[in-house]
């Protein structure tokens, strides 16, 4: 059964209630109007709905039915919400409009909260308003208005799978509780997490998640939102906390330890009014590529790297040696040789571990 049929069905009056216990107690309305001093217009308006039972009615009540106020109360509490939420059906079905976009079906496989698996889509539209925390899906929140300058070259992009990805985002960082950010802190811990990189991000990522957490910053890792295009976002999500997100696009540990990097300089070195979203953009802006030279050079050393590549021919053994030398898994290493064009893509691919 829809909601809505629901709601069409299930608004009862407390005045039912009372009609019912006025005839089972063979009393009629001006019986009950001389035993409360209530008017017997009232009480009839009562029954029918158009005037509500007050606190000072269901004290009355109690003396006369021997039925605790807390009853009548809340009876009539439950009928007037029942009555807003039949009002509320018809902005409900004007948010329908906005279901398309939304990758409702995507979110329920994936258990996120509030999201419940259902066909129905006024069910659909009530689970995604509790999801935004609005309440109209045509609201813009902070977080929305942020995104919405966001425009893309890939016709496949979607602005509202963007902004569920992060809403996700931020719903799974607000479950616990952070000590305030600390950008300085932050530089000093940097280290500390670079140390995990002669292993899978994976495997570390428990270890990456409590020394972030201890800068006031929350990692969240999630698959990629299909449409989203994104390896990962970094931004302040309120005055004392930031959010790093980190999605498995690419399906590379490499790109991982990379995006990793790559956001903790934007929240090191950048504006901390931003949402900095690290995407497939080609033309990168100055912020974008000081992120990626903070993100190589934290990894591997360009001193180191540059001396590596004077060689100009590689073999596997060269390849784990410098990786072991470095301190980094040589996925690292591959991937930074095929993005600056040393190596071929399909070159060193079994040194790479996938996800």
């Amino acid at each position: 059964m829809s909601n809505l049929k629901k709601f069409e069905e299930y608004v009862i009056a407390p005045g039912e209630t009372l009609l019912e216990l006025l005839e089972t107690n063979c009393m009629t309305q001006l019986d009950l109007a001389n035993k409360t001093g209530i008017t017997k217009k009232t009480i009839n308006e009562i029954i029918k709905g158009k005037a509500p039972i007050t606190p000072a009615t269901a004290l009355k009540l109690e003396y006369v039915f021997n039925i605790r106020a807390s009853f009548w109360n809340n009876l009539e509490s439950d009928y007037r919400e029942s009555l807003e939420r039949k009002k509320d059906i018809d902005s409900i079905i004007e948010d329908e409009k906005y279901l398309s976009n939304i990758p409702y079906l995507e979110m329920s496989k994936r258990n996120w909260d509030y999201i419940e698996k259902t066909k129905d889509p006024i069910e659909k539209v009530i689970n995604l308003r509790k999801f935004f925390g609005v309440a109209s899906l045509s609201f813009d929140t902070e977080l929305k208005k942020k995104l919405a300058f966001r425009k893309k070259d890939n016709e496949n992009f979607s602005l509202e799978s963007l902004y569920c990805f992060l809403r996700y985002g931020e719903i799974e960082s607000n479950k616990d509780k952070y000590p305030k950010f600390n950008t300085e802190l932050l530089k000093e811990k940097v280290k500390e997490i670079r140390l995990l990189a002669n292993i899978s991000f994976l495997e570390s990522l428990p270890n990456i998640k409590e020394i972030l957490r201890s800068c006031g910053v929350s990692l969240v890792y999630e698959p990629h939102l299909p449409h989203t295009y994104i390896n990962g976002v970094s931004y302040k999500i309120s005055c004392d906390k930031a959010i790093i997100m980190i999605s498995d696009r690419g399906k590379r540990d490499d790109i991982l330890w990379f995006t990793l990097f790559h956001e903790i300089a934007h929240l090191i070195k950048h504006s901390k009014k931003e949402i900095f979203i690290d995407d497939d953009n080609i033309d990168k802006t100055e912020i974008e590529l000081e992120a990626d030279n903070y993100a190589k050079n934290i990894l591997i050393k360009d001193t180191e790297y540059n001396n590596f590549i004077k060689n100009n021919r590689y073999t596997e053994k060269q390849i784990k040696d410098f990786a072991k030398a470095n301190n980094v898994n040589t996925g690292i290493v591959i991937g930074r040789l095929q993005k600056d064009g040393i190596v071929g893509w399909s070159d060193f691919n079994n040194l790479i571990t996938r996800l």
